[in-house]
């Protein structure tokens, strides 16, 4: 089975970190991040952000080692870091994610 893992992070050169470190360590296939805007509540304050978002698609197996690495890697004292399992995928695209 693959995962599809969620997070954000506040800029692009963090991004840009990330998405290779997953790669360069074998913990992600591929990853895929773009600018998006964020609102939400922290510490009793609505904020207004513009963040990154990435996509990191990996085999089962590999998210353990795939949450620790963001969790070490990430700026933020909560990241979002939310895996979403593929109930349905094209089928090559998912051996190829899961064998990588």
């Amino acid at each position: 089975m693959a995962l599809t893992v969620y997070t954000t992070v506040p800029d692009e050169e963090t991004a840009e970190k990330l998405a290779h470190g997953a790669l360069e360590a074998g913990l992600a296939a591929c990853v895929n991040f773009w600018p998006v805007r964020t609102m939400y509540r922290w510490e009793g304050e609505l904020r207004d952000d513009n963040e990154h978002l990435l996509l990191l698609k990996c085999g089962r197996e590999k998210w353990p080692q795939l949450e620790q690495f963001i969790k070490k890697t990430h700026p933020y004292s909560l990241p979002a870091i939310i895996a979403l399992p593929w109930e349905a995928a094209h089928a090559p695209y998912r051996d190829w994610v899961c064998e990588s």
